[in-house]
């Protein structure tokens, strides 16, 4: 039996604990008069997909995505922060090479060509943030997110033999086929995705505002894979 601690959709629930998050801060920011810092932050991500025994998730290698959001800093102390942020970012990954081609068929059936894997998430951190300086100095942020799909679609490009085994050494067909699609695997990949996250790098004053450089990473705990 499924407990539900809340009245409403886990979707609508989400959300709205992010803004009771953020009316907090802002509340005690006012109450303390303390500082608030709401900034946009980008950048490029490497995710990586990693697959278990299912052929058909499996031989994925990192793609270059780009992701960008709002976060918003609230200081607790000289030395520790809250983070709460809410980030657009494009992961997935990408496999080359002979694989599975439709992973409804019986037996496999398998092709040499180029597969993309796009998934793009609206993403809500929490962190703590742990600094060496009032505003300049290095820090480190550890806490953990809550992933909400978007898209996700697979986009496809190449001509290939298609082949009965994975080693391709017996061809179904004579002449090779094409490749060339853009696919929604929407119902594919689960919606929510959870897991831990982390970030270190260095604060510094930029005129009045605060210029951030830093690393980060995402470490999923649930499966993207809606029926691994």
């Amino acid at each position: 039996m499924r407990r539900r601690l809340l009245n409403g959709s886990f979707p609508d629930q989400v959300f709205k604990v992010v803004f009771i998050i953020i009316f907090i801060l802002i509340s005690a920011n006012l109450f303390y008069a303390a500082e608030t810092w709401l900034g946009m932050q980008g950048g490029l991500s490497l995710p990586n997909l990693k697959g278990g025994d299912n052929p058909l998730s499996q031989g994925y290698t990192s793609r270059k995505a780009p992701f960008l959001g709002f976060t918003l800093i609230q200081p607790l102390t000289d030395r520790l922060n809250l983070k709460v942020e809410i980030n657009y970012s494009s992961q997935g990954g990408k496999r080359d090479g002979l694989q599975p081609i439709d992973p409804t068929q019986v037996p496999l059936l398998y092709a040499n060509f180029h597969n993309e894997t796009i998934i793009d998430y609206v993403e809500v951190p929490l962190m703590l943030e742990m600094k060496t300086g009032d505003r300049q100095g290095l820090f480190l942020a550890l806490g953990g997110y809550a992933g909400y799909r978007v898209r996700a679609k697979t986009a496809t490009s190449g001509n290939s033999l298609i082949y009965l085994d994975p080693a391709g050494t017996q061809p179904v067909i004579p002449e090779p086929v094409s490749f060339e699609a853009n696919t929604d695997v929407s119902q594919e990949i689960n919606r929510w995705n959870f897991g831990l996250c982390g970030a270190v790098g260095i604060n510094w004053t930029f005129g009045s505002g605060l210029a951030v450089l830093g690393a980060r990473f995402n470490y999923g705990l649930s499966n993207i894979q809606a029926h691994p």
